[in-house]
């Protein structure tokens, strides 16, 4: 579990960190739910 952690952390420090999209809380707060079907579709 160790190796698998700082291969990750590894892989993340590489790629610039983890991205934000889909992961906005000003974003999911103002219903923006990117990747789903919108429920009130007709």
């Amino acid at each position: 579990m160790t190796f698998n952690l700082l291969h990750l952390a590894s892989m993340m420090r590489r790629a610039g960190g983890f991205p934000a999209y889909g992961n906005q809380r000003t974003a999911w707060d103002a219903g923006s739910r990117p990747g789903n079907a919108n429920p009130e579709y007709r």
